[in-house]
């Protein structure tokens, strides 16, 4: 493609798709060596599988993602709670989730925030953040200094982010949820925890890694957000910790 039309690539996948109504997806190969151009940012790049020998990339676009300009974003109803159903249907901790969606919708003083995005009155993501954390705790525990200047940030600007699912057509457009879910409430700084078990969505690419502290006198500890006290044990007990060096 001609590098003065390269902008107006997108155009092109319109009449792609109505040249052929009855398919849904385009698919396209090129090697790895070969840069990407505008058109492929709008393509979701298909992970390779280990025993993958296939010199190419495979891009992926799906006829949806033409609606992509219609995408938003707002506070998840009581009348959403059926679509988001649809949305976490296939997830282990579907149930779990669901609650935690449905009470932070019914009550006013829940710790906790939930939001959908749509397109065309379809939801295709659901998310849940916090009203609070314990930024102590993070302060303490995580180079967030590094990362974030904290004096320029109000305290009521942080949140965390505890649940987010969003439909694969459209993980190009998780940056601009991101921004939407964070101008929505109001939020300037947005957690992320992991865990040995976490599933990472995809907006965790979205993120930045932060590096945690290092304690050498609890090395041999299990370490929690709170101190964690061994059964059977007095937490006031003295013990003689291995130091560095």
């Amino acid at each position: 493609m001609e590098a003065r039309f390269d902008s107006r690539s997108k155009d092109l996948l319109q009449y792609a798709f109505d040249l052929f109504p009855n398919r849904d997806y385009l698919i396209v190969t090129q090697p790895h060596t070969v840069a990407e151009n505008s058109l492929f940012n709008k393509f979701t790049l298909a992970q390779k599988k280990s025993e993958n020998t296939f010199s190419h990339v495979l891009y992926i676009f799906h006829r949806d993602y033409l609606m992509e300009q219609d995408l938003s974003v707002s506070r998840c109803l009581l009348t959403d709670l059926d679509f988001v159903k649809d949305v976490i249907d296939d997830l282990e901790n579907k149930d779990e989730m669901f609650d935690k969606i449905y009470e932070s919708c019914c009550n006013p003083q829940s710790a906790h925030i939930s939001l959908v995005a749509r397109v065309a009155d379809q939801i295709i993501g659901c998310f849940m953040i916090s009203k609070d954390i314990n930024l102590e705790y993070y302060k303490s525990h995580f180079h967030i200094q590094d990362q974030i200047l904290l004096n320029e940030h109000e305290r009521k600007g942080h949140t965390r982010l505890i649940y987010s699912v969003i439909n694969p057509i459209f993980e190009k457009s998780t940056r601009f949820i991101l921004k939407e879910i964070m101008r929505l409430t109001g939020n300037t700084c947005v957690y992320f925890e992991i865990q040995d078990t976490t599933v990472i969505p995809a907006i965790f690419y979205e993120m930045i890694h932060i590096r945690s502290r290092r304690f050498p006198h609890f090395l041999d500890r299990k370490w929690d957000h709170e101190r964690y006290v061994a059964e059977g044990k007095n937490p006031y007990e003295h013990h003689d910790f291995p130091v560095d060096g």
